[in-house]
């Protein structure tokens, strides 16, 4: 059966349930998803069962968080259920578990009369799940256990309601203890060995990967937060529950990097018999460059694949325009501010093919919106909002990335309707050899980057190779990370195989 790649954040907050420091309200949070996604889940805060005495009232604020959420529980189930669009959208319910001793956990309904159940216990909460059809999402997995860390207890992860964890989020990358996205902005403290993924598979756990952003500002989907990718039959609750139940599903950082990963023809999340011939094939398609697509097996790298650098002039094919915009007066200078963005990519003798937001999640507001307004084979056009105070990860920009088919006289033409008006064209030839800087005042007023164009051949990669497994276990397990030029990455679920004697 055909799969659909569907795109979707299945952990993200707004101030139902803690509003001390979570901000927007939940329409906000479904009005942005319906805009660029293909499914989410509210995943408000719910219990913490253990929690700490804390400095101030700290603590009394998210007690009294926990009790708004659960005020709100009926009329959150209404406006989830109502959001729900099969074919269009899917709107998911759920809510998020604390626990020092267990590890969170996001609650995920696959119906609208879902309940929060609050326990002090793992098994118990596993229990519920198996009896609701509801999957539990360990994140942050990669924090000590226990406080003030709170990072996953793998002796109390049941496959069975759990067959996915959440490797990426805005805390940062828990693949190993070692790598880019480091937990760097939480007061949970750093990752460690033990709690990483690779330390879980190790174990012999069974477990897919998605990422998700875990924001807090209300922006489903926000831009390096993470994203969780699923092959899907269809867009419904049921298709997507079941892709990630049988683990076909991926997580990447921020840009929508396409990943399929199989081996003997089986798709990523399977349990393969042994056997020691294991033909492996892989295919990737990104948004900028790639630089590298590596296999890992039991935690090694074993191949390591990089896309042709071929030089040569610019022919007919398909390239990528990365369109970044924002920058504006750096922090110290004390004048703070948000600019309206509303512009347009047209392109003459040629098609658009596709394009990607990369929207991040702040600065907070409650009424701007940066959305895609129209896209077709000739134009594609979007308003934007962007700035350096409240952004996050301090990087003051967004993006919008087209994917475009031409040949060398193809034109590319970007017009400004704000902050100022602003018209000017390129020839593919020049952009494909030169980027373009404007700057849309004095100083130190905003800028616009047009990237330099990535031709088809340098964010596409396959290969495929055989691989006689280790020789060493009594099942393999095999993964892909896929890391962009940009920073950018993707993590395939794994793939199990038995080795044969």
């Amino acid at each position: 059966m055909a799969h659909r790649l569907l795109w979707g954040d299945l952990h993200n907050h707004s101030e139902v349930g803690l509003f001390h420091y979570a901000k927007g309200s939940l329409a906000r949070s479904i009005d942005i998803a319906r805009s660029h996604l293909d499914f989410f889940a509210f995943t408000g805060h719910a219990q913490w069962h253990d929690m700490p005495e804390m400095p101030g009232a700290t603590r009394e604020k998210w007690v009294a968080g926990f009790k708004k959420h659960e005020e709100l529980w009926d009329k959150t189930r209404s406006m989830i259920a109502e959001a729900n669009l099969p074919g269009r959208f899917v709107a998911l319910l759920g809510y998020e578990w604390h626990s020092a001793a267990f590890g969170d956990r996001s609650v995920l309904y696959p119906h609208d009369d879902g309940e929060l159940f609050f326990t002090d216990e793992a098994a118990k909460l596993q229990r519920h799940a198996e009896r609701a059809g509801a999957i539990l999402v360990p994140h942050h997995i990669g924090y000590k256990p226990g406080l003030p860390g709170r990072g996953t207890n793998w002796d109390y992860v049941d496959e069975s309601v759990s067959p996915v964890v959440e490797i990426f989020s805005e805390h940062g990358a828990a693949e190993r203890d070692r790598g880019p996205f480091a937990y760097i902005r939480h007061s949970n403290g750093p990752r460690t060995t033990a709690q990483t993924l690779q330390h879980a598979l190790a174990r012999g756990l069974h477990l897919g990967v998605v990422a998700s952003t875990d924001d807090h500002l209300g922006y489903p989907g926000a831009y390096g937060e993470g994203l969780a990718a699923v092959y899907a039959t269809d867009l419904s609750r049921e298709a997507i529950f079941s892709a990630l139940r049988q683990r076909r599903c991926y997580g990447v950082t921020g840009d929508r990097i396409e990943l399929d990963f199989r081996i003997n023809e089986q798709c990523m999340g399977q349990v393969l018999p042994a056997t020691n011939d294991r033909t492996v094939a892989v295919g990737v398609r990104g948004w900028d460059e790639i630089e590298s697509v590596e296999l890992i097996r039991n935690g090694l790298v074993v191949h390591r694949h990089f896309p042709e650098q071929m030089s040569g002039g610019v022919s007919s094919g398909r390239w990528k325009c990365r369109i970044e915009y924002g920058w504006g007066p750096w922090t110290a200078l004390g004048m703070a501010r948000t600019a309206d963005w509303q512009m347009s990519l047209g392109v003459r003798a040629g098609t658009i093919l596709a394009a990607m937001p990369c929207f991040q999640s702040g600065p907070f507001d409650e009424d701007r919106r940066n959305r895609i307004l129209k896209q077709d084979g000739s134009v594609c056009a979007w308003q934007s909002y962007t700035g350096r105070e409240g952004s996050f990860a301090e990087t003051p920009t967004n993006a919008v990335v087209v994917e475009m088919e031409g040949d060398e006289q193809t034109v590319v033409e970007l017009e400004l309707e704000k902050p100022v008006r602003m018209a000017w064209s390129m020839k593919v030839a020049e952009l494909a050899d030169e980027s373009r800087i404007e700057f849309v005042g004095p100083f130190p007023s905003e800028s616009l980057l047009v990237h330099r164009l990535v031709p088809e051949r340098l964010y596409t990669a396959e290969f495929e190779i055989t691989d006689r497994g280790s020789g060493e276990r009594d099942e393999d397990y095999y993964y892909v990370r896929v890391r962009q030029v940009n920073g950018q990455m993707a993590w395939s679920s794994p793939i199990w195989v038995g080795c044969a004697p």
